[in-house]
């Protein structure tokens, strides 16, 4: 049954008088500082209450300050609890009393630590005092044990210098070495700076903070615990051996109380933990990792590996949230959820244009949709199964949060953070399109209209691609493409080959040809809105970031349609990319899978490289990146812009310092919006909005 929304709960945004509202007005790069970000809603067991966590923008401080907020499923106002700015990660005890969070360090040099909530006192109480901090509870279903995770960092050696020889005794700072003396792949995360002496654990403690004790350990990490129905194992995720291929993982069982680690037996190389269900049968997705498009099975069986039994095949669905926005990250995978006597799981999943929540039968794996449109994610379910709480975005609305009855499928928003700065934006709704191209493929797109435009007004238009590739567009609310249509420009987006939501044979059809699929699907998408009246075809912008700033290379490359282009964080040569990058792999990018690897294929990368074609390309183009970006190594920008000068092309090249791959999702408050008037202007420079 597909849920029906209803309005519920919104006396907040109303609390304004009607004469005090101003007159709607165009989407800022400023509003950032404005909207409330709401993630991770856990509903209690109890199905009587929902915590999320609040974030907004400090500017003053260039900090996200994030807040706890309890609200009754019937809903009211929400109440906060705690106005540190650093809380987040909440999650339920068993008997809906107790609310378990992480709150970050106060000072520079600390760790975040684990705190409790008491629901009837509001009284806050610290559980860990590690040196090495705490986060990520799970309880036990008891509610006597909480399972978390720390992370120990090895020492740093001494230095390499005899000090005696030398004639000095070293200052403290000198006593130990900076030098890294790396042996393995994966040394590094974008965003995390050097990981491979960082050793993520599963400790154990009472749940009053007591007794707290390291449960694994080691040169390997250790995560995503889960409890066994009768609390006497612990499942957890985990890659023991150094791998080329970016994993994959396995699946192993340990004693909640210590002792040997058990791996689960498969005949898939990757494993990754759901959970338990209460029959005591692990969940995992299972996949041979043949391609980077492929879609994981859903498999159960007995921890001991017998009785393995095929939920959802192979290439049959992909689980999670990956629609792509600028308000935070895609949500990911909420769930699986037991409902109580194996009546149902519950969780998420690709759609085509969205993220839908779903019912699957667990003996058949039959799907039930339970949403058709909007972003649905960071979902939670009681303890009956039968209620869910969960965030829902679309065009015009961030995420806020839903409760939805999982026996009528109806559902009703209880938050209600934007409504008041939405209620004074002007804001355009895309409107959906498709295109048939050559592969025979639908390829859905939308075109939003610039805020303002008179009717048969032709403007300025902006073809935006996603990054990815295995990403996609869809129903969920993009600040920075509302801003285009404020600033007078229509914004067209779609879904190329390569986009999760339409099915393995799309997502896979970009596989060998990174280039050519993608450009023949965003050219046939512009041919249509073209068409329009109200599109100036000599006035053509187009824009991307990650794989969608090497598709703006691409693009560039093979068509003079464009008279303005912004890349950002690119790819311009896939070969050395693939070697220089934190996600390194004889896999990634297609790898053995797409072309080979890099040094055994002659020109086969090259061909596939945007660096390949920059002799053709004429636009203007700014090309932007941060410095501290590992994931698209900032070299994949110089080596572009440096032969763009060569050729004496039109050509700005934007750094920014201390951020990383995520710049436009999660970077420092002050770079977010002067990236947005960056590219503002160079966009108003040739498009004349």
């Amino acid at each position: 049954m597909i849920a029906r929304i209803t309005a519920f709960g919104l006396a907040l945004a109303f609390s304004l008088s009607a004469p005090a509202m101003a007159a709607p007005r165009p989407v800022q790069p400023e509003d950032l500082f404005k909207f409330t970000f709401i993630t991770g809603p856990q509903i209690s067991p109890d199905g009587t209450r929902v915590v999320f966590a609040a974030t907004r923008l400090n500017g003053p401080k260039e900090t996200y300050d994030g807040i706890l907020y309890l609200i009754p499923v019937a809903g009211g106002a929400p109440k906060a609890l705690g106005t540190t700015g650093r809380d987040g990660g909440p999650v339920w005890s068993p008997d809906s009393r107790t609310i378990v969070f992480t709150r970050g360090p106060a000072k520079k040099g600390q760790r975040g630590q684990l705190f409790a909530y008491d629901v009837a006192t509001g009284n806050v109480r610290q559980l860990t005092h590690l040196k090495q901090g705490a986060s990520g509870p799970v309880f036990s279903h008891d509610g006597k044990h909480i399972a978390f995770r720390v992370v120990s960092v090895d020492p740093a050696p001494a230095a390499r210098i005899n000090f005696a020889a030398a004639g000095f005794t070293p200052k403290k700072n000198q006593a130990k070495s900076d030098v890294r003396v790396i042996d393995q792949m994966h040394f590094e995360a974008n965003g995390a700076g050097y990981t491979y002496d960082r050793h993520p654990h599963i400790w154990v403690m009472n749940a009053d903070g007591s007794g707290a004790r390291v449960l694994t350990s080691g040169i390997w990490a250790e995560g995503n615990p889960r409890w066994s129905p009768d609390d006497r194992t612990i499942a957890f995720d985990s890659l023991r051996y150094n791998s080329p291929s970016l994993g994959p993982n396995d699946v192993y069982t340990i004693s909640a109380t210590g002792g040997a680690m058990h791996k689960l037996p498969s005949n898939h190389p990757s494993n990754n933990l759901a959970d338990f269900d209460p029959a005591g049968d692990l969940w995992y997705f299972s996949g041979g990792v043949r391609d980077p498009a492929e879609f994981p099975a859903l498999v159960k069986s007995r921890p001991d590996g017998s009785g393995r039994t095929t939920i959802v095949p192979l290439n049959t669905m992909n689980f999670g949230d990956s629609v792509l926005a600028d308000m935070g990250e895609p949500g990911g995978l909420c769930g699986p959820f037991f409902a109580p006597r194996e009546a149902f799981v519950f969780a998420n999943v690709e759609a085509p244009g969205y993220s839908a929540l779903v019912k699957l039968d667990p003996r058949t794996g039959a799907i039930q949709k339970l949403t058709a449109a909007g972003e649905a994610s960071d979902c939670s379910m009681d303890a009956n199964g039968r209620f869910a709480a969960y965030t829902l975005s679309d065009f015009t609305h961030p995420r806020e949060v839903y409760v939805m009855d999982l026996s009528t499928g109806e559902s009703r928003r209880i938050t209600s953070m934007n409504d008041a700065l939405i209620a004074q934006l002007q804001l355009s709704t895309p409107q959906p399109f498709t295109v048939v191209d050559d592969a025979g493929f639908t390829v859905h797109a939308w075109f939003m209209p610039a805020i303002g435009a008179k009717s048969g007004t032709r403007r300025a238009t902006i073809l935006d691609i996603h990054g990815g590739p295995e990403t996609q567009f869809g129903e969920t609310f993009f600040h920075e493409l509302q801003f285009w249509a404020g600033q007078g420009y229509n914004v067209v987006f779609s879904d190329p080959r390569g986009s999760v939501g339409f099915g393995y044979p799309f997502e896979e059809a970009l596989a060998k040809h990174w280039g050519a699929a993608m450009f023949d699907d965003v050219q046939r998408v512009m041919d249509a809105a073209v068409k329009r009246a109200d599109v100036d075809p000599n006035r053509l912008g187009v824009s991307g970031g990650s794989y969608g700033g090497y598709a703006t290379l691409w693009v560039v490359g093979h068509t003079r349609r464009y008279k303005a282009a912004i890349a950002e964080r690119v790819v311009s040569n896939l070969a050395t990319e693939q070697l220089a990058a934190d996600l390194a792999s004889d896999n990634a990018l297609g790898g053995r899978y797409s072309w080979g690897l890099p040094w055994q294929t002659g020109n086969l990368y090259l061909q596939q490289s945007p660096i390949s074609y920059v002799a053709n390309a004429v636009t203007p183009l700014l090309i932007l990146h941060s410095e501290e970006d590992t994931r698209t190594p900032i070299d994949q920008t110089l080596q572009w812009f440096n032969a763009a000068k060569i050729l004496g092309r039109a050509i700005e090249y934007v750094v920014f310092p201390g951020e990383n791959h995520d710049l436009s999702r999660i970077g420092s408050p002050i770079h977010r919006v002067e990236r947005l008037h960056v590219l503002a202007q160079w966009f108003a420079r040739y498009l004349r909005p």
